[in-house]
């Protein structure tokens, strides 16, 4: 049989598809779903800094404080704190299967090095910080917006020993550059891409409205083209989030360099039951060729990898990337 083990920041999974943060993940018993179905990881869902800072109460946050947040999250009915979100970790590490990863929605600075600590106490194999702000301020330049986040990778990894990734959206101005800074300051993963809730406009109501909520299948390609773009480059293993529907994806990713996938998307349209599909997929096409492990294809498409790694990075030579 096909061995499809994988290592992720030195965390040993029986196969490299990780359950996403989600509401499939907000409970133990959606741990235990996960990996009744083969997940090889499962990411909780996010603590966000909202919540965390309401059950803090006198810390300010000052710039960082968005009343709009935490009316959504209370809309949302997630109320709930840092006490519950350490239960669900000791929850969820009693299945005992696979690394239960923690994931933390961070935006300012404040709050994270001590929580850190509390999540690797209760029991998290690893911690995922999801740098979920846009850079959108136009008097922030790129460079200061990268120190700030390598300031706060630096001090959540300077109060823990498990393993730190950052999951990162693309709108950086110089994304290799970013994620070689974040892997210096500490972060051993960084996932490719945070997707941000899409914004649409409702015409005839003349407001702001929420646009597609979930990936397609076809939303795999920017992670693919950074993951073999950066891999064995910026000193971080690579995870790749987005568009991850079928097998083929994940064995395309793993070719591109990912040490890992996420789902999310696919599990939320089809049940849990999709992680053990994409495995058959998997395990299907390497028997057909005779791969025996993933580490034989694992970034075999990389950059680093290639005779002509000019191509990677040039768009009008996507033609000869097809023909070669």
């Amino acid at each position: 049989m096909s061995d499809l083990s994988a290592t992720y920041m030195g965390l040993k999974l029986a196969n490299p598809v990780i359950l996403g943060s989600s509401g499939l993940t907000s409970s133990a018993e959606g741990v235990r779903k996960a990996f009744d179905a083969g997940a090889g990881a499962v990411v909780l869902k996010s603590l966000f800094e909202e919540q965390l800072r309401k059950e803090l109460g006198s810390v300010d946050a000052g710039p960082w404080s968005h009343p709009e947040a935490e009316a959504f999250l209370s809309r949302m009915g997630m109320n709930e704190g840092a006490d519950e979100y350490l239960k669900l970790i000791d929850e969820a590490k009693k299945d005992g299967r696979g690394p239960v990863i923690a994931s933390v929605n961070c935006v300012g600075e404040a709050f994270w090095m001590d929580f850190a600590g509390r999540v690797e106490s209760a029991g998290a194999d690893a911690l995922e910080l999801n740098l979920g702000q846009v850079p959108d301020n136009p008097n922030e330049d790129a460079a200061a917006v990268e120190s700030r986040l390598e300031r706060l990778v630096r001090d959540v990894r300077s109060s823990v020993r498990i393993p730190v990734a950052v999951k990162l959206g693309y709108g950086y101005t110089a994304l290799g550059h970013l994620i070689k800074r974040l892997a210096k300051a500490g972060a051993q993963g960084a996932v490719l891409f945070n997707r941000f809730y899409k914004l649409d406009v409702d015409l005839d109501a003349m407001s702001l409205s929420s646009g597609p909520a979930r990936s397609g299948p076809e939303s795999y390609h920017d992670s693919l083209r950074w993951i073999a773009l950066l891999d064995g480059r910026v000193g971080a293993e690579l995870c790749a989030s987005g568009g991850v529907h079928d097998g083929a994806t994940v064995l395309k990713l793993v070719a591109a360099g990912a040490h890992a996938v996420q789902v999310c998307s696919a599990a939320y349209s089809k049940g849990y039951g999709v992680i053990s599909s994409l495995l058959d997929d998997i395990r299907s096409w390497m028997s057909s060729r005779g791969i025996a492990s993933l580490d034989e294809l694992r970034g075999r498409l990389a950059r680093r990898n290639s005779e002509h790694p000019e191509l990677y990075g040039r768009l009008q030579y996507l033609e000869a990337l097809h023909t070669r």
